[in-house]
């Protein structure tokens, strides 16, 4: 690891005396792709890896970037930070990329963005949500939204309902969980929402009947779920089980709940936030709904697929726009950049965070996602 970093660091010494790395065949420019694409959260690395193959086959089929092709080299994060920075070193090392799409993790995306700072090559994540991802790295940016600007967002949606009170089951040993609740507590006691009770439990436990049981005792008006979808699954039933049936509210990660739960019908007292939906009414996002199942045989149904095809479109416009692949002009390009992608018009701000629409979504007895709100900045 430290070899690997020294390396990084040799990189970077010769970034600013002004060489060029050599890293094109001629006439392709290599885009280093990492992703979880095996194991349990394979889900998300699948869908992002889907969505820049969609859009480099389109860009390619309109002549590519300044008159040469583009590729993307994907590599296996496996979902481990370790496996990830290796990945990093192999795609910039051996295969001579100049930019990086990924990773999908937030912890593989931290450790990997270190690396990637180091000689300021440019790196888009489409799915990383934590605040720290671009913190001090100026190469690094993100098109989804972060953990404390949607977890904002459902405490201001709940205000304008009208609810006074509300209770959270977090995962404490998940930073993307207690990065949610936080900043959903804290913007509720803004707005007057009382927090009636704040249960946690730990990351691999499956019965939560004792946080839900001290739960009800509270009588909260709404219930707010920072989880991913299997573990939400287990908690709406569980809740029906207890008789808990109050307005559940989460983030992005419920987005493939409906593959946990055997029960639609519990999934209508559930809202959830999300970087898009396939009911989005803009041009590019019906193009892309369209194009993304002619090429896939499916609708996109997670929705960093739609965020990783605009992390490509920002990246490659902004290699037009610099006239060239080197680090410099092309991060410049990106930080100037206004787009409009499939997720809407994204620009970004002094963190590398873009600035966006947040989508709220429901879903019918059947299952079905059910475009709400959609929340302009």
């Amino acid at each position: 690891m430290k070899t690997k970093r020294i390396l990084s660091l040799i990189l970077a010494a010769i970034a600013i005396c002004g060489m060029t790395i050599p890293t094109l065949a001629e006439d392709t420019i290599k885009i280093g792709g990492i992703g979880v694409l095996t194991g349990p959260a394979a889900l998300y690395g699948l869908s992002v890896q889907k969505g820049v193959d969609l859009y480099i086959e389109q860009l390619n089929a309109a002549g590519g970037v300044n008159g040469q092709q583009v590729e993307v080299i994907w590599e296996d994060s496996q979902g481990n930070p370790t496996v990830g920075i290796q990945a990093y070193n192999k795609l910039v090392e051996n295969d001579g990329v100049v930019g990086i799409l990924g990773a999908v993790l937030t912890d593989v995306t931290k450790a990997v963005a270190e690396y990637a700072n180091d000689i300021q090559i440019p790196m888009i994540t489409a799915s990383a949500t934590a605040y720290e991802v671009t913190t001090g790295r100026p190469s690094v940016f993100r098109t989804c939204f972060l953990d404390p600007f949607q977890a904002v967002a459902v405490a201001r949606y709940a205000a304008e309902a009208g609810i006074k009170s509300a209770a959270v089951l977090y995962d404490n040993g998940d930073e993307y969980s207690t990065g949610l609740f936080n900043a959903f507590k804290d913007e509720a006691e803004v707005l007057g929402i009382t927090i009636s009770a704040a249960e946690s439990a730990g990351t691999d436990d499956v019965d939560f009947k004792s946080q839900l049981t001290n739960i009800k005792s509270a009588n909260p008006e709404a219930i707010f779920l920072p989880y991913y979808g299997a573990p939400a699954a287990l908690i709406l039933r569980q809740a029906s089980e207890i008789g808990l049936d109050v307005q559940f509210f989460g983030a992005d990660g419920i987005s493939n709940i409906t593959d946990s739960i055997s029960d639609m019908k519990l999934l209508t007292k559930m809202l959830y936030t999300d970087h898009f939906t396939v009911d989005a009414t803009s041009p590019m996002a019906t193009k892309f709904n369209a194009d993304y199942e002619a090429k896939y045989g499916e609708k996109p149904s997670v929705s960093f697929s739609a965020t990783a095809y605009d992390a490509a479109l920002v990246l490659t416009q902004a290699m037009k726009t610099a006239g060239t692949t080197e680090f410099g002009p092309v991060v410049d390009a990106i930080k100037n950049s206004q787009v409009e992608g499939v997720t809407g018009v994204i620009r970004f701000d002094d963190h590398n965070d873009p600035i966006k629409s947040v989508f709220f979504i429901t879903f019918d007895e059947l299952g079905n996602k059910v475009f709400v709100k959609q929340l302009d900045p």
